[in-house]
């Protein structure tokens, strides 16, 4: 049986499909801290925002829970992402893109959770990466 903490960690996840960003705040305590996988900080949940409505400007982003656990005081996970352009992007933090590119990665991700549950600090780390590029794709 699935525990609570990854049940609210698959809302979280709805949430950030869905690019609902004030239901999302609701998972990260005020003081939260990201590093996502390029080593990029992001402090408080406005800045993890703001740069998520950037990268969702140029992009859709769907993500995919692989496996996910706690222990209680931190959630750790696997998750693919899978990306999108929708025009150019020469400024894609991952690197340029062009309208049609796609971008997948695989990353793992530990997530510390205060007393109420939200998250304090979030670390990101990818393994995988994989570009199709349209100009490459026979389907185009």
């Amino acid at each position: 049986m699935e525990d609570e903490i990854v049940t609210r960690f698959r809302a979280y996840m709805a949430a950030f499909n869905a690019h609902d960003y004030a239901r999302l705040v609701d998972f990260y305590d005020p003081e939260v801290q990201l590093t996502i996988g390029n080593g990029t900080v992001l402090r408080g949940r406005q800045a993890i925002v703001d740069f998520y409505t950037n990268v969702n400007d140029a992009t859709t982003r769907q993500i995919e829970i692989l496996q996910a656990w706690s222990d209680g005081d931190v959630l750790a996970a696997e998750i693919q992402s899978e990306f999108r352009a929708l025009r150019d992007a020469p400024d894609f933090t991952s690197g340029p893109m062009l309208r049609g590119d796609r971008y997948y990665l695989n990353s793992f991700a530990l997530y510390d959770l205060g007393p109420d549950r939200r998250f304090t600090r979030i670390r990101a780390a990818v393994f995988r990466r994989e570009w199709r590029r349209l100009a490459d794709r026979q389907d185009r």
